[in-house]
């Protein structure tokens, strides 16, 4: 699902425009709308919107941390699967390097890794031959 698709499901607006604080995109609980940068290139603009997709999927309010990493998180699951990961970190093994075959941004992975829980960590170091002899 692209993210077009995603903010119909959600009922958000997504238009281009001037953030503030030379912010990529933010996201406006009240109008239930993304503002994105008009500059953006296509892996910010990609990012940032699922990113801003994220806090309204949280319906968030304000912005602290711990908002940003969930929004972080949940965009990341939706930017790469699981599979396509996997067969990124067998070629690299480096952050900027599995996010440049995933087309995503480094935090993108960052945040990818981060959201995977125990279980899941361990399983894809068994997929990608990680930490085996």
């Amino acid at each position: 699902m692209g993210y077009e698709e995603k903010a119909e499901e959600l009922g958000v607006a997504i238009i281009d425009g001037y953030p503030p604080n030379g912010w990529w995109a933010c996201y406006d609980p009240d109008t239930h709308t993304i503002l994105r940068h008009v500059n953006l290139g296509a892996l910010q603009r990609h990012s940032s919107t699922w990113h801003e997709l994220g806090h309204a999927h949280f319906r968030h309010i304000g912005c602290n941390p711990k908002q940003e990493a969930q929004a972080s998180m949940w965009a990341s699951r939706h930017l790469i699967s699981v599979d396509a990961f996997v067969a990124a970190a067998q070629i690299d093994d480096d952050l900027i390097g599995i996010a440049h075959r995933l087309f995503v941004l480094p935090r993108d992975v960052k945040y990818f890794v981060k959201s995977l829980s125990f279980e899941e960590m361990l399983e894809l170091r068994k997929r990608i031959g990680w930490g085996t002899p």
